[in-house]
């Protein structure tokens, strides 16, 4: 990744992955998540990696969306219309986002933004009235940009990253529920 691809000026562009990014979203998850690899126990980091990239299931379930600067990948996100699909205890009919991941070197340059503004907007296409989406307490960076950008906690919804993987006898691992009523959106917005 080339400074100039991250200059300010830059917008990333949000569009539908192709099989062929396939590969450079797997090199994004790997460089996005390494930083994890020290905090979790190895049992569940390669179980929650694994899942990542399986990229044929997100896309077939979902959206596989892509945030490009100047044609380098800087970003991925998946979308899915009805977040039941991934088995995280959501209910039926809200939409979803999962495995959103930026390259270290275009954090804090409105990628994330970016890949989250476009997954509201597909879910109000589909009529959803919640966009909603787990990030671990372990992810303080991306913890922190979400309440800044206006979500909601939805405690009722948190889970057990360890337990979710079948990783038992590890120490709890908790995920955050985090959410965006898309009526309001509509109204207000």
């Amino acid at each position: 990744m080339t400074t100039k691809s991250l200059s300010a000026d830059t917008r990333p562009v949000v569009r539908e992955a192709e099989p062929r990014d396939h590969p450079r979203i797997r090199l994004l998850l790997n460089e996005s998540t390494a930083q994890y690899r020290a905090v979790l126990p190895s049992r569940v980091y390669h179980a929650y990696l694994d899942d990542l990239l399986d990229l044929d299931r997100h896309a077939r379930d979902g959206h596989l969306l892509v945030a490009t600067r100047e044609t380098q990948i800087v970003g991925s996100a998946s979308f899915y219309a009805d977040t039941t699909v991934q088995h995280m205890g959501w209910p039926s009919g809200w939409s979803g986002g999962r495995g959103l991941a930026v390259h270290p070197a275009a954090r804090r340059h409105g990628v994330a933004q970016a890949l989250l503004g476009r997954c509201e907007r597909l879910g109000r296409t589909v009529g959803s009235p919640m966009f909603a989406f787990h990030s671990a307490t372990f992810m303080k960076e991306a913890v922190r940009l979400y309440g800044h950008l206006g979500y909601i906690r939805l405690p009722r919804y948190d889970t057990d990253l360890a337990a979710h993987y079948g990783a038992a006898g590890e120490a709890s691992l908790p995920v955050l529920a985090f959410g965006r009523d898309l009526t309001e959106a509509v109204r207000h917005g």
